[in-house]
């Protein structure tokens, strides 16, 4: 468009004209974003010039480690917020809450957690005769909650 701008929606946008999709834009803003395709180096052919191995890294970038013990930011906060999603938390009043008082090990502990009972649920839900499209709903236990994890059962649908 003669009068567009390059930001965020810019890349649907590009997919969108790489692609040809014919669908609908997803939101007036990225029919209206700059296209950034003439930035790319579109090949007729793929590359054969490809490294087959990576050099070795040696410089760690974190040479401390990780500090477990501090607080989370605010994104970081904002990224746990996503576990609920996954082990059923999210219908909990204290939803909104979530990581506002962890630590990044305590964050890191409870992240972990959802994943591994979702993939969990998600197995026994496939042994259980679900078919493999099943949404898994994980819905947290408020009786059987402990102070180091989270008892979560299953619905599929």
């Amino acid at each position: 468009m003669p009068y567009s701008e390059y930001e965020h929606s810019s890349i649907p946008a590009t997919v969108k004209k790489l692609f040809n999709l014919k669908s609908n834009f997803l939101t007036k803003r990225d029919a209206w974003a700059g296209t950034i395709e003439k930035y790319f180096n579109l090949r007729d052919t793929p590359r054969d010039d490809c490294p087959v191995t990576l050099p070795e890294v040696k410089m760690s970038l974190r040479p401390w480690g990780p500090k477990e013990d501090t607080k989370l930011s605010g994104f970081q906060v904002e990224l746990i917020q996503l576990a609920p999603q996954l082990n059923g938390d999210y219908v909990l009043n204290t939803y909104p809450f979530i990581g506002k008082s962890m630590t990044v090990g305590e964050a890191n502990r409870y992240a972990q957690d959802a994943v591994k009972r979702f993939l969990e649920a998600g197995r026994a839900a496939l042994k259980a005769g679900a078919n493999e499209s099943a949404i898994i709903t994980m819905i947290p236990s408020l009786t059987s909650r402990t102070t180091g994890g989270y008892v979560s059962s299953i619905e599929t649908y």
